[in-house]
């Protein structure tokens, strides 16, 4: 069964995330910060991550520096808004691979998760 692990700060957007990628038949599992995110994946390593750029305890683009650099072949999706710096120069960098607009469509991320081998 594909495993989506949800890094979301936000709880509407996380309950969000959980319903639809449930219904697209992943077993979902959601924290709320980036060090929980950490210890989960090295714990059971799932099959896609939706990482918030903008988490309590620390960057989104941390967290997704110390996934990338364990798990290069995991797919990490960055959640986020669009005038975000970070975001844009470690896209430019090749460090964010996938990334989703926030506000986004549901369409374009199932769209974006079908588009991965897993």
């Amino acid at each position: 069964m594909k495993k989506a692990l949800v890094v979301e700060g936000n709880e509407g957007i996380r309950r969000l995330l959980i319903e639809v990628l449930a219904e697209e038949g992943y077993s979902v599992d959601a924290v709320t910060n980036g060090l929980e995110a950490l210890e989960r994946i090295q714990k059971c390593i799932p099959s896609v991550v939706l990482l918030d750029s903008e988490l309590p305890d620390m960057g989104g683009i941390e967290v997704l520096t110390k996934i990338s650099n364990s798990y290069p072949n995991l797919p990490v999706v960055l959640l986020a808004y669009i005038d975000e710096t970070d975001v844009k120069i470690s896209q430019k960098s090749g460090l964010v691979k996938y990334c989703i607009i926030k506000p986004f469509s549901l369409t374009d991320l199932i769209e974006l998760l079908n588009s991965f081998d897993i």
